[in-house]
């Protein structure tokens, strides 16, 4: 049985002994046994408790057997035979990456023996990330829980640079709400140096500073036509004059997921369902603008990029972030029966594909380390 098995069932046993009675029933008195719910002081414990689970299995990954990571585990041996200088100038030979993953790496190959350091420590970087944007931002733990080990976490496992940027980013959600555009452009410029194509996030700062709905809005539709029809137009072009080594994306576009239709159909189902959801909420400033904004440009940049593979890294900045945008838009449905029957309904969707997925060459040989 594929390890993703054995986590969605210890993340559901956590859940439900969490958010119910159900672990003390069986020792109450027969005239007391009922299944109640408990109070939110537990919430904050089954949060570290889930994101610990996660990341056991996130950190303690076996790099032979994931996609990508094997390359790192030889850049971080590498690191140790050459000079900072070197590393800064030329980089990796085992391993192409911007300069700031690759002073990361060269850094902690000096302070430590094992590649697995690396690992463990992107892991823990991911992790916390996830936990203090949950905790802060997150009317719905469980949700979120859920959502991210069904969606992100098997991506996460290899496409670390990727999600170590999507990270500096959550980091800065502060500095965009609270206007603080110096501390915001220095972590941007962090989240560059690790992975260039988080630079497409960097608008979300500016955009959120739009106070009127409206405008915001139409600024909004007109980026959403000038993408679209520039991908479509200089695309190609980009690819072949520019950065001709990216052209087997387009060439071979079918192979990949990011470039059909389904996740540019998926996400503008999810954008509905947030619009009729939220009402007069959708912009409303803090929090709900802020995801908003990045929710309506995923949707642009999957549906400008649908026949080009690349796609669904570069919207990675936008897309992975459902975690907090699912439940932040349920929390405006009145009923705590229908937030609850919606969430489900997500989750039993995106679990379909996540255990679907476990045959996916990238992550079908997935095991943990042998100690």
């Amino acid at each position: 049985m594929h390890l993703f098995y054995y986590l969605f069932v210890i993340e559901i046993f956590i859940a439900v002994a969490a958010y119910t009675n159900v672990a003390e029933y069986a020792f109450m008195p027969i005239k007391q046994k009922t299944v109640s719910f408990l109070s939110d002081s537990r919430l904050h414990i089954y949060l570290i408790l889930s994101l610990s689970v996660i990341f056991f299995f996130h950190a303690f990954k076996n790099p032979m057997t994931l996609s990508d990571i094997p390359d790192y585990a030889k850049a971080f041996d590498e690191a140790k035979q050459v000079s900072l200088s070197r590393v800064v100038s030329i980089g990796y030979e085992s391993l192409k990456t911007e300069i700031g993953f690759a002073v990361v790496i060269k850094v902690l190959s000096s302070l430590f023996q094992s590649s697995q350091i690396l690992f463990f420590l992107t892991s823990a970087f991911i992790l916390s990330s996830v936990y203090f944007t949950v905790k802060k931002y997150s009317p719905l733990l469980w949700v979120s829980v859920f959502i991210f080990m069904t969606d992100s976490f098997p991506q996460s496992l290899f496409i670390l640079r990727a999600f170590i940027a999507i990270s500096i980013y959550l980091f800065a959600f502060p500095f965009i709400i609270n206007r603080k555009m110096i501390p915001f452009l220095l972590f941007s410029g962090i989240a560059f140096s690790i992975h260039m194509s988080s630079i497409i996030f960097l608008p979300v700062y500016f955009l959120y500073g739009i106070k009127n709905w409206r405008f915001l809005l139409l600024v909004l539709m007109m980026i959403a036509v000038t993408v679209i029809i520039g991908f479509k137009l200089f695309l190609p072009l980009f690819v072949e004059y520019v950065i001709p080594g990216y052209s087997y994306y387009l060439l071979n576009a079918d192979n990949y997921e990011g470039a059909s239709w389904k996740m540019p159909a998926l996400l503008s189902a999810i954008l509905l369902f947030r619009a009729v959801v939220m009402r007069e909420h959708f912009f409303e400033e803090g929090i709900n603008r802020l995801l908003s904004v990045v929710m309506v440009l995923g949707v642009i940049v999957y549906t400008a990029g649908m026949g080009f593979g690349l796609t669904s890294r570069i919207a990675m900045c936008f897309t992975n972030m459902t975690f907090l945008i699912l439940p932040n838009t349920l929390q405006y449905i009145k009923s705590s029966s229908w937030q609850f029957a919606c969430a489900i309904v997500y989750i039993l969707f995106n679990s379909f594909f996540f255990f679907k997925s476990t045959s996916d060459v990238l992550w079908a040989s997935y095991q943990l380390l042998e100690i």
